[in-house]
């Protein structure tokens, strides 16, 4: 589980330097992820916190730093006032844009190590790990 752990913490430390260079964390992006592929209506804050890959991060800064910036818009549901919705903005989808050659690249390193079938097993027992069936 060790090995586990130092893989996924490399991983993270190159997608950090590349956020970083944009000025935004990967929880930032994570979340920006998460809304642009999400309903056009939104996603709720619980909702969104469910989809993280690191729930750790206090979403509700996360969001308001989003929204600083532009690339979160919140509003109130219609159905039910006291949900807050918050939409990626077009602001928001270009800079996932221009992120995703850096993204890509960091991916393909890593991914260049491992062979196709590794690649498929590591997935494979990665789902095992963490609980999803295959």
């Amino acid at each position: 589980m060790l090995s586990l752990m130092v893989a996924g913490a490399a991983v993270e430390q190159e997608v950090e330097q590349v956020c970083a260079g944009f000025g935004l964390t990967a929880s930032h992006y994570n979340v920006l992820r998460i809304l642009a592929g999400g309903p056009e209506s939104g996603y709720a804050r619980a909702d969104i916190i469910e989809r993280m890959i690191d729930r750790g991060p206090d979403v509700t800064r996360l969001m308001d730093r989003l929204e600083e910036q532009g690339l979160v818009r919140r509003q109130c549901s219609e159905a039910d006032r006291r949900v807050t919705l918050h939409r990626i903005t077009e602001e928001g989808e270009a800079l996932l844009e221009e992120m995703h050659a850096d993204i890509c690249a960091v991916q393909r390193r890593f991914a260049a190590r491992l062979s196709e079938e590794d690649q498929q097993a590591l997935s494979t027992l990665c789902a095992k790990v963490y609980g999803v069936r295959s």
